[in-house]
């Protein structure tokens, strides 16, 4: 076996390495995106249809692709160390952000059956290390705060109910009868939809606020006068 051959197997690609750390980056990234789009339809009160959703998922993506083709991070890039790069450090660029959000996906399943990444190969960038170790870690952090800030408002929009939903709990079911009654043991949904009932009566709601002075009295007690 030739030394050129021995150095081939030792010396791995510069688009192989820290291509596992890249795959649960992308995981990660897709994945809050995705979460991103759900939470923003629900925070808007639109019905959740699939079609809507997706479209949602999908815009919410691409703006995150492009934000990482500009600037190399993403939230879930920097949360394992890594930046996305070209040759010579260069970062990727808008373009190749905005083909990534096409092949970044297929590519999570490409690489769980090749063990390689050829359609960043295609493009042209890799995976790197933030320079600097946690110093350079911590001075990149400002960008990916405002993801993960996103994410977790993302969550709560979807866990937190609806106005629709509050109603249609609170006003015509009988658990809702009984949450707003406090004659049964405070759960989860009875604890968020009253919550959200007092904040939209407090903020002008009159809807709201008369049905909760009217029909649900646990709700009333905490109204603003």
């Amino acid at each position: 076996m030739s030394d050129g051959t021995l150095f081939s197997m030792d010396t791995p690609p510069t688009e192989a390495r820290f291509q596992n750390r890249l795959w649960v980056a992308d995981a990660l990234d897709l994945t809050g995106a995705a979460l991103v789009g759900w939470g923003a339809v629900r925070a808007a009160e639109w019905v959740s249809t699939a079609g809507l959703l997706g479209f949602a998922m999908g815009v919410a993506w691409v703006v995150l692709s492009c934000v990482g083709g500009l600037t190399g991070l993403t939230p879930g890039r920097h949360a394992l160390g890594l930046k996305l790069e070209r040759a010579e450090g260069r970062v990727p660029g808008l373009g190749a952000g905005l083909l990534r959000a096409l092949t970044a996906p297929v590519e999570l399943l490409l690489q769980v059956v090749l063990q390689r990444r050829p359609l960043d190969a295609q493009l042209g960038v890799h995976a790197a290390l933030i320079p600097g170790g946690l110093r350079g870690w911590a001075r990149k952090l400002a960008l990916p705060l405002v993801g993960w800030a996103l994410l977790a408002g993302a969550v709560w929009s979807i866990v937190t109910p609806t106005r629709e939903e509050m109603i249609q709990y609170l006003d015509r079911t009988l658990t809702g009868w009984h949450c707003c009654h406090g004659t049964r043991e405070v759960t989860w949904q009875c604890r968020t939809s009253l919550s959200r009932a007092v904040r939209n009566a407090n903020g002008g709601d009159t809807e709201v606020s008369e049905f909760l002075r009217n029909e649900c009295p646990v709700a009333a007690s905490r109204l603003t006068p």
